[in-house]
C-alpha cells in the first residue's frame, strides 16, 4: 500500500512538472488583458448561463423543456473548459468547442421544430436518425434562416463559421496565421493578446447566436431578461440576442 501511495505521488509529481508552464501562461493572461477580459468567458457566459437555466425553469414545465433546454444545460461544463483553455493560452481548442457547441444548439432546434411533439428521448432518437444527413454549416443555415436576415448569416455568421473549421481542419492558412502573430504557440502553450482578443470577439459572438436560439424557442423568458440586472453587458457582447429580446411576439403555447 506504501508503495502503492509512493508511485502515485511521484506521476503527480511528474504531471505538475510537464503542466508547470501553464502557471506562467495564465499570469501572462490576466496581468495583459485585466481581470474583466481575463475571466470575461466564465465572469460573463456562465452567468448568463446559469439565469437563463433559471428563468426557463421557472417559466416552463418540464414537459415543455424537450431536447433544446436538455442540450442548452450541457454547456455550463464547456463554458468552465473554455475559461481553463483560455487563460492557458491554448485557443485552437477554444474555437474547436464554439463550434461544437453552435452545431449542438442548432442541431437540437432543429429537432425540436420538426418533432415538437415528441418526448425527449423520442427526439434524441430522431437526432441519431439525421446526423448524419443534416450537419455542419446546412444544418447551422437551416436554423438561422428563420431567425436572422440573409445578409446577417452571409456578412457575419458564415465568416465566423469558417473561422472556426480553420481551426477544427487542418489549414495551412490557420497555421501560417498563428505563426505571423505568435510562432511559438505552434509548438507549446502561450499568451498572444491579438490571439486571445479574437477567441474573446469569437466566444462572443458564438454565444450571441446560441442566445438568440434559446430566447426563439423560450420567449417567455425574454421579460426576465429585460429586467436583468447586467443587461447593459449584453447590449455590448449581444447584440442580436437583444434584437430578439425587443421583439414584441407572442408566447409559446
Amino acid at each position: 500500500m506504501e508503495m502503492k501511495t509512493t508511485r502515485i505521488k511521484k506521476l503527480e509529481n511528474t504531471l505538475d512538472e510537464i503542466y508547470e508552464h501553464l502557471k506562467i501562461v495564465r499570469k501572462e493572461t490576466i496581468t495583459c488583458l485585466g481581470n474583466k477580459d481575463a475571466l470575461h468567458i466564465i465572469d460573463f457566459h456562465a452567468n448568463n448561463w446559469i439565469d437563463i437555466v433559471r428563468w426557463i425553469s421557472s417559466k416552463y414545465k418540464r414537459e415543455e423543456q424537450n431536447i433544446v433546454y436538455f442540450q442548452f444545460s450541457r454547456l455550463f461544463k464547456e463554458i468552465y473548459w473554455m475559461q481553463f483553455l483560455f487563460h492557458n493560452g491554448n485557443y485552437p481548442m477554444v474555437y474547436r468547442t464554439l463550434r461544437y457547441i453552435l452545431e449542438l444548439i442548432s442541431q437540437a432546434y432543429f429537432i425540436d421544430q420538426k418533432y415538437p411533439n415528441l418526448s425527449l428521448d423520442e427526439q434524441i432518437e430522431k437526432t441519431k436518425e439525421i446526423e448524419e444527413e443534416v450537419y455542419a454549416w446546412n444544418l447551422v443555415q437551416s436554423v438561422l434562416c428563420n431567425i436572422l436576415t440573409d445578409e446577417e448569416i452571409n456578412t457575419n455568421i458564415k465568416p465566423l463559421w469558417n473561422c472556426l473549421n480553420k481551426n477544427v481542419h487542418p489549414s495551412a492558412k490557420q497555421m501560417n496565421g498563428v505563426a505571423i502573430e505568435d510562432f511559438s504557440s505552434l509548438i507549446t502553450d502561450s499568451f498572444n493578446e491579438k490571439l486571445a482578443r479574437d477567441a474573446l470577439c469569437a466566444t462572443n459572438e458564438i454565444f450571441d447566436i446560441v442566445d438568440i436560439i434559446i430566447f426563439k424557442k423560450f420567449p417567455r423568458i425574454k421579460k426576465l431578461a429585460c429586467e436583468y440586472e447586467f443587461i447593459d453587458e449584453w447590449e455590448e457582447y449581444l447584440p442580436y440576442t437583444m434584437k430578439i429580446i425587443k421583439e414584441k411576439s407572442v408566447e409559446n403555447k
